[in-house]
């Protein structure tokens, strides 16, 4: 079901209201209508507008002021605050503060009928803002050859987040991943690779060395491409042959991309990578072999981390491919006075633009990631016809993303104008800053496992019974909602400092603690049903009004702590589009917090199920309903894993 927010429909009662005190529809800015008071003495909402209203009338229409008998912010607020006050079934309240505030409460009576929002359908959906939209949301990006980080973890987090509130605003998402299959980081590995293999199979060829591995476990083969890039990349530092062999495996590596992929797809090559064979003394054959066995568990092991994660790419983009698309793109604008030669490569002169310059085709005529990324945005509307899309990276390469982009604004402006890019911060433990050089990184897998184990600590330590299996499951959901709270709950571009004991708790703004909140409303609802009390997933809409008229001819009036938690989840609609219009899921995690806490705090102060009143229980359940289900999709919307207890 599609509904308006909480804010879009009081939005409508005030341009009503605004229109018929004769003020211009063209002077009425609905973006600025409403807002929540940071103090809530002040009431539910207010009217913040007055005083750029009366600017804008005493310019272009000051006889509207005259009509009204105003002659300043307040006055005209005074006039709007009686206007509303009239509509006794919407507002309780409507007072003037300050120049201009106009602070608006509401009845209880319009709190429980918009109830109906969130009671009317057995699945909630909120405004489709978005509808018939279609969004590429890129982001991840790994490696192959290298473990997937917590940078990597933390940029799977986000994005998919971000894909699902824009699907909850009705978006068609297209979740895609860029790889870097070729390339420095690559020649590293396959040199390392073979360097370890050579230390542990003494005893046969690298070809057969390559074979060996084949029997051992994707995490062992990991691990060992790990080893190897460390190996690699600590060699190309300290020993100058040894980086020497490195560049001349990195042609060959490109080669063998190149030809996997006119074996496996009927590729057209675009690029000559075959002249460069005969420049070098290493076995083509071996690094082929070392390069495609590599990807290929790697490509595997990143699989196995996103079906973890609870996440699935729709497609998957490689260096091997749109590097050759680039080249061509970079040598046709080379021709016409876009990219200039130095040095014997290709750079984008972006000092012109205030910007710095870069090299787009190297010196040795291979692709930079610069060039790669330009092939790769042609790619990316070829196979989807996008109307955005968004880029999400890390904010170290912020200034590479803004060459990057003048220069796609010049070879492809419409592409270009489709373009978002977004970046975000670095996750930081206290083991310091990660570096895959050293071999030391923090790995996604690692941080995963280590919030698993001590949530199952947790569960062995609580009075509450659970099957092994149990036990697993409630451990790797809740273990994964600890992380992805804590990454989700801040404004992206900020680096993160992830702390284990504040994310595992089961109090405060954490993962678990809004698992909790969730299985509490959950319980409440079954020990209803145990009583022998009908409780409805779904309400209609002549139950919603049944709910209102037994709560007005009864002249109970909302306790606060009710009040409080039924604005906060009518609230919901309002901070999911928010987050869309923002690409900013930490809106969604905040307000699921506040909601958590408003419902404890309900639960704890009011007595939920009544025996001496049946319309009181039956409202307070219809709230605890509404509790459950915008935990529910909040938490979805975010990428978390619910559980049945805990």
């Amino acid at each position: 079901m599609s509904t308006n927010s909480l804010t879009q429909t009081l939005s409508s009662h005030i341009v009503e209201t605004l229109l018929q005190l004769g003020i211009p529809n063209t002077l009425i800015d609905s973006s600025v209508l409403i807002e929540r008071p940071a103090d809530p003495s002040h009431g539910h909402f207010a009217f913040p507008a007055s005083m750029s209203l009366f600017g804008k009338l005493k310019k272009e229409n000051p006889s509207v002021l005259d009509t009204l008998h105003v002659s300043n912010p307040r006055e005209l607020a005074a006039k709007i605050a009686v206007t509303l006050e009239e509509n006794k079934e919407i507002f309780k309240s409507v007072s003037v503060a300050g120049p201009g505030f106009v602070n608006m409460t509401l009845t209880d009576t319009f709190l429980t009928q918009n109830l109906s929002s969130l009671l009317l359908e057995e699945h909630i959906s909120g405004p489709q803002l978005l509808q018939g939209k279609e969004i590429l949301v890129e982001f991840t990006d790994p490696n192959p050859f290298k473990e997937l980080h917590i940078g990597h973890l933390y940029s799977n987090v986000i994005g998919e987040a971000i894909s699902r509130v824009l699907e909850s605003q009705g978006a068609q998402v297209h979740r895609v991943c860029y790889q870097g299959d070729v390339g420095m980081h690559v020649a590293k590995s396959v040199w390392g690779m073979k360097k370890l293999l050579q230390q542990q199979f003494p005893e046969v060829s690298i070809m057969a060395a390559v074979d060996k591995m084949e029997e051992k476990t994707l995490s062992e083969k990991v691990n060992f491409l790990g080893k190897s890039y460390a190996t690699g990349a600590s060699a190309y530092k300290d020993e100058p042959a040894s980086a020497e062999q490195m560049k001349d495996i990195n042609y060959l590596t490109f080669l063998s991309g190149q030809e996997n992929l006119v074996e496996q797809t009927g590729w057209e090559p675009q690029v000559d990578y075959k002249q460069y064979v005969a420049q070098t003394a290493q076995n083509y054959d071996e690094v082929k072999k070392l390069y495609t066995r590599g990807r290929a568990w790697s490509l595997a092991y990143f699989d196995s981390m996103y079906q973890r994660i609870g996440m699935k790419f729709e497609d998957f983009f490689y260096e091997s491919v749109v590097g050759e698309f680039g080249i061509k793109i970079v040598r046709e604008f080379l021709a016409k006075g876009v990219f200039v030669e130095s040095e014997g490569a290709v750079i984008f002169p972006g000092e012109k633009y205030n910007l710095h310059n870069r090299v787009f085709i190297n010196s040795l005529g291979l692709p930079t990631y610069e060039a790669k990324e330009l092939g790769l945005a042609p790619e990316k509307y070829r196979r989807f016809k996008y109307d955005t899309s968004l880029i999400i990276t890390g904010n170290e390469i912020d200034e590479y993303f803004k060459v990057l982009l003048k220069a796609l604004e010049i070879t492809n402006p419409d592409l270009r104008a489709k373009t978002v890019h977004m970046s975000h911060g670095m996750v930081r433990l206290p083991e310091g800053k990660m570096s895959s050089r050293t071999g030391k990184i923090i790995t996604a897998e690692w941080l995963m496992d280590e919030a698993h184990s001590r949530i199952e600590k947790v569960l062995a330590d609580t009075r509450q019974t659970f099957t092994k299996a149990e036990r697993t499951e409630i451990s790797e959901v809740v273990g994964l909602s600890a992380i992805k709270f804590a990454f989700l709950k801040q404004s992206i571009g900020k680096d993160i400092a992830f702390d284990f004991d504040e994310s595992l708790a089961f109090t405060g703004n954490s993962g678990p603690y809004i698992l909790y909140s969730l299985v509490r409303a959950k319980s409440v609802l079954a020990k209803a049903s145990e009583a022998g009390i009908t409780v409805k997933n779904r309400y209609s809409a002549e139950h919603i009004d049944i709910l209102v008229n037994s709560l007005t001819q009864s002249k109970v009036a909302l306790q606060k702590n009710e009040k409080d938690l039924l604005l906060n989840v009518l609230m919901y609609f309002d901070t999911l589009s928010q987050s869309a219009s923002e690409y900013a899921p930490h809106h969604i995690a905040n307000y699921l917090f506040v909601v958590a806490q408003s419902f404890n705090a309900f639960y704890s102060e009011s007595k939920i199920i009544d025996e001496s009143d049946a319309h009181v229980t039956e409202l307070r359940l219809a709230i605890t309903q509404s509790v459950v289900k915008v935990l529910m999709h909040g938490l979805s919307t975010l990428g978390i894993k619910t559980v049945e207890k805990m």
